[in-house]
């Protein structure tokens, strides 16, 4: 059996998203956007490692190892994208509300 990286499925989460499409040009300090590759998740302050992701129905669901702040936490998040937003919930949180979330078109923003 060929093994598989995490997240080398369909590739639909995979990219720079921002809560406010001007933050999508920010990058230093709090209100940039966050980068999603296939075996990580970075964002201000913070990193986590995708450990494993599972494709489901609508998206995909992940699990992280994160490390912010000098704090380390595992986590789990849903991802569901289209080709302009990422609907990103965080599964392990109180308010598991999803945090919508504009594709960055380009590195300058």
């Amino acid at each position: 059996m060929e093994s598989i990286l995490p997240g080398a499925g369909p590739p639909t989460f995979i990219g720079r998203w921002a809560a406010k499409a001007e933050w999508c040009a920010q990058t230093t300090g709090e209100g940039g956007p966050i980068e999603i590759t296939t075996s990580e998740l970075r964002g201000y302050e913070n990193r986590c490692s995708i450990d494993s992701i599972d494709e489901q129905s609508n998206g995909y669901e992940a699990a992280l190892s994160c490390e912010g702040e000098g704090v380390k936490t595992s986590e789990r998040v849903r991802f569901v994208a289209t080709a302009e937003t990422l609907n990103l919930t965080w599964l392990d949180r109180a308010a598991d509300q999803p945090v919508r979330l504009t594709r960055c078109t380009t590195l300058a923003g």
